[in-house]
């Protein structure tokens, strides 16, 4: 399976405060179209923490049962979609730390859950040498395992920034930590994943 498309519907506050506010009036249309306005996000999050398609499917659908279940809660002082990255955070250190549990410790990159003919997330060009696929579909699964392999902390904001685009303070929102420590986390992070990428003769 292929990376979602994250910019496929942008952002817009209004609109989903408009949905939000019909959707907990009972409206299941107008909840229907905040999944689809919200799904790439929530499932290329889900993907990267997790490291695994089908793991990060089934996830995203819990987040927004969950979501729709909490929506009475919701506080709409805040951002529908900051809420929301919340939510996912949370579902996903719930299932980091169930694996923790069952001695699922090591990290999947994110070439598992595709098949064996599948192209990496982000594929080259159409042409392309097979040897230059090759090359770029293993420097993909290292950067992946690499991403990986980071401290829960650390993925989380760096998938938030480098991923997601995400501001600092966004990032400080969701995360719910003071921005200088969000700073700290994606710099160790960086730090960690150009060292691995050097140790495994991949250019940053």
């Amino acid at each position: 399976m292929r990376e979602r498309n994250s910019s496929k519907r942008p952002a817009d506050p209004a609109r989903d405060a408009e949905l939000v506010a019909r959707a907990r009036d009972g409206d299941r249309g107008a909840f229907d179209e905040l999944v689809l306005r919200h799904e790439d996000r929530v499932c290329n999050m889900a993907l990267r923490m997790l490291g695994n398609t089908d793991d990060a499917l089934d996830l995203a659908q819990e987040v927004f049962l969950t979501a729709y279940r909490a929506l009475k809660g919701f506080e709409s002082k805040a951002l529908f979609s900051t809420w929301l990255y919340r939510v996912t955070v949370n579902r996903c250190r719930d299932e980091m730390r169930r694996r923790a549990t069952v001695k699922h410790t090591r990290p999947q990159p994110l070439g598992r859950g595709r098949g064996p003919d599948d192209p990496p997330a982000d594929p080259p060009a159409r042409t392309a040498s097979p040897a230059d696929l090759a090359s770029a579909r293993e420097s993909h699964e290292i950067v992946a395992a690499a991403v990986a392999a980071l401290p829960d902390d650390a993925k989380e904001a760096l998938v938030l920034r480098d991923v997601e685009g995400l501001s600092y303070e966004e990032i400080a929102g969701i995360l719910d930590v003071p921005v200088g420590t969000v700073r700290s986390r994606i710099h160790r992070a960086r730090s960690l994943v150009q060292k691995r990428l050097r140790e495994a003769g991949v250019t940053p």
